[in-house]
């Protein structure tokens, strides 16, 4: 990112003598919504409209400027920056094409600092010869400014959430040994926390942007791929998924894989699991339907009650995602289809 400072304020926007081909971007420059300005074939500016010298914080003295153009022109650094180190010196220098949103920082006179996009089109004469340059800016401040305390805000908060699981976590292992449960409990209970860990590391990691649904598969089936070999597929559209409904879709596959490994496919070295998924326009509004199918593993019955697992499955699908999930408990294999809208994991 270049950085742009100017010295003694001035806010009156600047033009003076300048080649006839030039003359007719004047007025155009000067009624646009954008801060904006013209230079010469040097690079030297020739005007400016208003909106660049109010960003500026000053117009630039244009007798100065035809001089050293850019001569308060400084990198992040603070060292001076030649005409040939800048945007519009390196767009002089090659004239190759437009400049398209170079980002840069300018050091206002008031002290202040704004960053912009810069751009530069390339202004010729009849035979093609470059005669000049217009250059405009966009004010991404604003924006910038949020950017960074958003970041700000979501770094605390996976940090805050961290220590709460690890928290809770303590408090589980301590009450699940002080009052004697099995081990299988403190077992079963610290998997589904380190899920939801797990799942709130990826979207952490991604910002809270969307998260692909192959990775939340991916890390729900992970623990098990080296014992599997190759005896897991998962293949299906490119579909990224909202945060709310990552965490949701990330605990019911940790359940599903849990139950495989425990009891169905992947508990013996002949099962096998397929994974698989796709968008349906047939149905209104465009919906994701996915296949859990396990095969080759031991026989299947029907439980006689349902587990916290298939009420997760099924509850989370239908409350949270707004979908159905059928469990299909065949004797070849547990089978899992869920149906959710997209328009309930918004991505």
């Amino acid at each position: 990112m270049d950085s742009l400072a100017h010295g003694p304020a001035d806010l009156t926007a600047t033009s003076c003598q300048m080649p006839g081909k030039l003359k007719s971007w004047k007025d155009m420059l000067d009624v646009l919504p954008v801060p904006a300005y013209l230079c010469d074939e040097a690079g030297a500016i020739v005007h400016c409209n208003r909106r660049a010298a109010e960003l500026w914080g000053r117009s630039p003295i244009v007798a100065e400027d035809a001089l050293d153009p850019w001569h308060t022109y400084a990198s992040r650094e603070g060292h001076r920056l030649s005409l040939t180190d800048t945007p519009v010196g390196d767009f002089m220098r090659n004239a190759a094409g437009s400049v398209r949103d170079c980002e840069i920082v300018i050091e206002r006179f008031d002290g202040g600092r704004a960053i912009a996009l810069a751009n530069i089109e390339p202004i010729t004469d009849e035979d093609g010869a470059l005669i000049g340059a217009v250059g405009c800016f966009q004010d991404i401040t604003d924006r910038k400014r949020a950017d960074h305390q958003q970041r700000t805000l979501l770094n605390e908060l996976n940090h805050r959430v961290k220590n709460t699981l690890a928290t809770v976590q303590s408090f589980a292992d301590h009450t699940i040994r002080t009052c004697g449960l099995p081990k299988g409990a403190q077992d079963d209970f610290e998997g589904r926390l380190i899920a939801l860990s797990r799942a709130h590391d990826q979207l952490s990691r991604g910002r809270w942007e969307p998260i692909d649904l192959k990775s939340l598969i991916e890390s729900a089936v992970a623990p098990y791929l080296k014992a599997a070999d190759g005896r897991i597929e998962l293949r299906g559209d490119a579909i990224r998924l909202g945060a709310q409904s990552s965490l949701t879709l990330a605990m019911i596959f940790h359940e599903l894989a849990s139950n495989a490994a425990k009891y169905g496919a992947l508990s013996n070295e002949a099962g096998r699991l397929s994974v698989s998924w796709s968008v349906s326009n047939g149905y209104r509004p465009p919906t994701l339907v996915l296949h859990w199918t396990e095969s080759d593993g031991p026989p299947v019955a029907k439980p006689a009650h349902l587990g916290f697992g298939s009420r997760l499955v099924q509850q989370g699908v239908s409350r949270q995602l707004r979908g159905m999930a059928t469990l299909d408990y065949d004797p070849s294999g547990l089978r899992c289809t869920m149906d959710i809208p997209l328009s309930s994991t918004p991505g």
